[in-house]
């Protein structure tokens, strides 16, 4: 634990922001080899993405005309550490992140003030989900085990153990009863809420699992692989129904919309793509940024998608038309997690930058 100075925000800070991603990757790498330390690090950049450029700012007339769909709140955060993931209390102010420095931290949304932490984990906190009654958090690491918390009093509840590499993806289901967990072992594990208990692994897949999400009514898991695949699962028998070849690269993030009829679907090759989750056809591919896509997620009315990426960006998509309504600047490095609180109200975005930004969502 005493290599984690190398990856605070000063020494990270040291690389210029404006350097091509590669070259950052590089600088990084000959710090972390000069240290000769024996932790294991874990750096969620690509090389860059052929696509489409950055688009044009908006001339005078254009940006007269524009409804935001969101604006800008504040910032919150201790700036120190890359936040890789967060997710909302559904019933108070309260979000939470997760980050690099191996800890799940709450934070009051209105004021910015953090509440407390919770320190168990050994290696990054890589996801999130928190129960639809709000009573449970459920978070996923690189120590390779998933804990269970009480979210209103930080209690640990369970450290459910099993899986073989490191844990990327966690979701509970809508009934708070399940939870299913991604790894690089290349299964996806369900486990009980209520005694902790291992219920049924899933695969093994072909690759490791970077993304899993629980369909709305619960009956159904998807997971998403680095080797670019989405896979159904039939959460009581186990079943594989599904497989999709979703995107030429990695899938980093999966969201059903909230009827579940459609799986929209984030990919390293730069691209957001909205599926029908019924059949698994490609309704369409959203494109916008043009590095790779870590996080997407839905509104709760349905209407509107987020994405977020290498690009510094977070973006907002209209879901029945495809078309672009926003994008979202401020983020000086990638942003890594996406989060839209119950009501629809909030945007909260996570990102290497060590900060948290918080974004008004137009009713």
């Amino acid at each position: 634990m005493s290599a984690k100075p190398l990856l605070s925000k000063n020494v990270v800070g040291a690389i210029p922001p404006w350097l091509p991603l590669d070259l950052c990757t590089q600088a990084r790498q000959r710090l972390l080899a000069a240290a000769a330390v024996s932790i294991s690090f874990y750096f969620p950049f690509a090389p860059r993405v052929v696509g489409a450029p950055p688009e044009p700012p908006l001339t005078t007339a254009q940006a007269q005309n524009a409804i935001p769909e969101a604006e800008f709140l504040r910032v919150i955060g201790d700036d120190l550490f890359a936040v890789f993931a967060l997710a909302f209390s559904p019933d108070s102010p309260v979000i939470v992140s997760g980050s690099i420095e191996d800890t799940v931290k709450y934070w009051n949304v209105n004021t910015g003030e953090q509440r407390f932490t919770l320190s168990v984990h050994l290696g990054d906190v890589t996801s999130l989900a928190v129960s639809g009654d709000g009573n449970t958090l459920i978070s996923g690491s690189d120590d390779r085990t998933v804990n269970l918390w009480n979210m209103r009093s930080g209690k640990l509840l369970y450290t459910l153990q099993g899986h073989q590499g490191e844990v990327k993806a966690v979701a509970i289901s809508p009934d708070g009863k399940m939870v299913a967990s991604g790894s690089w072992d290349n299964t996806v594990r369900l486990w009980s809420v209520e005694t902790g208990n291992a219920i049924r692994s899933l695969g093994p897949l072909d690759d490791g699992v970077k993304a899993v999400a629980f369909s709305p009514e619960g009956r159904i898991v998807v997971s998403g692989d680095r080797d670019g695949m989405v896979k159904f699962w039939d959460v009581n028998s186990g079943e594989q129904l599904l497989s999709i070849s979703a995107h030429s690269q990695e899938v980093n993030s999966l969201a059903f919309t909230p009827e579940g009829n459609f799986l929209i679907t984030g990919g390293a090759d730069g691209t957001v793509k909205v599926w029908n989750a019924e059949n698994g056809q490609a309704v369409r591919t959203l494109s916008g940024h043009y590095l790779q896509v870590y996080a997407v997620a839905v509104t709760p009315d349905g209407q509107t998608i987020a994405s977020a990426g290498d690009d510094r960006t977070v973006r907002l998509w209209d879901l029945a038309s495809g078309r672009l309504l926003q994008t979202l600047i401020g983020h000086e490095k990638s942003v890594f997690a996406l989060a839209i609180s119950a009501n629809g109200k909030l945007l909260a975005s996570g990102s290497n930058d060590n900060t948290i930004r918080l974004w008004q969502l137009k009713p």
